[in-house]
């Protein structure tokens, strides 16, 4: 696969900024370079299960969750400077990771997967043995942790992966 292949992304500037980079900074052909932001989590997805690394430039914590099951991804905020990128891709292991903004629950974390998965209230509380009330708490700490103001924010995030 060329290097042409291994940039993924919608931004022309964005990929205009990484051909830049990787025309002066050669760092092999064993990685993916996405830009979680203009492409799908599906994408992201598949080129993690090709056994290549996979740097995935990240802007918010939506991000980061749906996909850090993930194995051979690496986060990269997608506002670090250019030396930190370089430093990054330079060390080439996966203890750089994305500063997470509001660590979740491990609750919190159980009902973002069940929304991503795209169950309702009802379903969420059935398939945790929780009470509603419990669901609707947790997605209001994680609507507070996540900074979205009402549900419907918090959804066109989630739909958004």
């Amino acid at each position: 696969m060329s290097s042409l292949h291994t940039f993924l992304s919608e931004d022309y500037f964005f990929m205009l900024g990484l051909k830049k980079l990787f025309s002066s900074h050669p760092f092999g052909s064993d990685y993916f370079i996405v830009d979680v932001e203009t492409t799908s989590r599906s994408q992201v997805e598949q080129c993690s299960f090709l056994n290549k690394k996979v740097y995935a430039f990240i802007s918010n914590d939506f991000d980061y969750y749906a996909l850090c099951h993930l194995e051979n991804v690496i986060f990269i905020d997608r506002r670090s400077e250019m030396s930190e990128v370089l430093y990054c891709l330079s060390i080439n292991h996966t203890h750089f990771n994305y500063r997470v903004k509001s660590k979740l629950s491990e609750r919190e974390n159980d009902v973002l997967t069940c929304l991503q998965e795209g169950l309702d209230t009802r379903e969420i509380g059935l398939r945790l043995g929780v009470n509603i009330k419990n669901i609707y708490a947790s997605r209001a700490r994680l609507m507070n942790k996540m900074h979205v103001g009402n549900r419907i924010y918090l959804y066109r995030n989630i739909v958004r992966q």
